[in-house]
């Protein structure tokens, strides 16, 4: 092989290594919208890792209420079951050659979700990602547990996953385009006009959900019996709220309190204020600071439900909230 030859066989395989790190990554297409409502641009991700905090992904994009749509190919160095894991706030859905991973689209604030799915070595499958953002901060990681790398333990913080790495991505495969079998006509020759410029299409309000702000709003706060002391089940949903306001101090929380009509007037307005006041302190425990929390109590002058005398409604016993900047 002559010098020449063998400095034309170099240059070509250098140029295909480029051609190939240039097809990494996923084709990211990003919308206004919670459900792919307005597209606003298409993007190459390397791999699917954000952290939005209140920060749009890109120009012309609504910070608080967007969705993303990842496409492209995953290659698989191992035979075997693959765990796939995804960090999110809010919804996302994972399919991958066809089949869906894991389905979790609704709100959530930075939960985790996991899936299985079997996969062959050395094969690229087809991979989709949808995400959706509907209120402040945005959040998305996609991680994988290799066949080969055993959890440490049972349960969802055991498992031996990470970032997928970029190498494992590629980027769809464009269609090829139709061959016509109409013969070419000649073609004539036409003066030279300027092609003429795209109408620019202004970008649309997202539309807000207006729930966006009920998924930190506790459902079923609960009391013992004429009682302000708050029963274990209520927890749970205090935390989240609690999360929320930890990491968004622009907010401020009213809490109300509320009873049915059954009983002495003066008693249930001191327990309706009692059972706001412990639901106020156990956010302050939490971490809140108590001048960002109000509360009221109103007794039995603001039920949801008529009552009929003597028969009480539970839907009137109940503690409400407000957030309010």
């Amino acid at each position: 092989m002559t010098t020449k030859t063998r400095a034309l066989c170099l240059a070509a395989l250098c140029g295909l290594s480029l051609n190939i790190q240039g097809q990494q990554g996923l084709q990211g297409e990003y919308f206004n919208g919670q459900n792919f409502d307005e597209k606003v641009l298409t993007r190459t991700d390397a791999q699917i890792n954000f952290v939005w905090n209140n920060i749009a992904p890109a120009p012309g994009i609504d910070p608080n209420v967007f969705s993303v749509r990842w496409t492209g190919k995953i290659q698989t160095p191992e035979t075997g079951t693959y765990l796939f894991r995804a960090h999110v706030d809010d919804g996302i859905r994972v399919m991958v050659n066809g089949k869906t991973v894991i389905n979790a689209w609704g709100m959530h604030d930075s939960e985790r979700f996991i899936g299985e799915i079997a996969l062959q070595a050395g094969q690229q499958y087809n991979l989709q990602v949808e995400y959706f953002n509907a209120l402040l901060e945005g959040e998305i990681q996609l991680f994988w547990q290799l066949p080969s790398e055993a959890p440490v333990f049972k349960g969802l913080l055991g498992y031996n996953d990470h970032l997928i790495d970029p190498r494992f991505f590629s980027l769809p495969v464009p269609a090829p385009k139709p061959v016509s079998n109409t013969p070419a006509k000649s073609a004539k020759a036409l003066p030279n006009k300027p092609a003429a410029k795209p109408a620019l299409t202004p970008l649309k309000p997202a539309k807000i959900a207006k729930d966006t702000l009920e998924k930190y709003i506790p459902k079923n706060i609960l009391f013992e019996k004429s009682k302000n002391i708050m029963l274990a089940e209520s927890q749970p949903e205090l935390d989240r709220l609690a999360g929320f306001l930890l990491r968004n101090p622009k907010y401020r929380l009213s809490i109300e309190g509320h009873t049915d009509h059954i009983g002495n007037a003066a008693k249930n307005l001191l327990l309706s204020e009692q059972r706001a006041q412990t639901v106020a302190s156990y956010l302050t425990q939490k971490g809140i600071a108590t001048q960002r929390i109000a509360t009221k109590g109103y007794g039995d002058t603001r039920p949801l439900v008529r009552e009929r005398d003597g028969v009480p409604n539970e839907k009137n016993r109940r503690v409400e909230f407000l957030i309010q900047e």
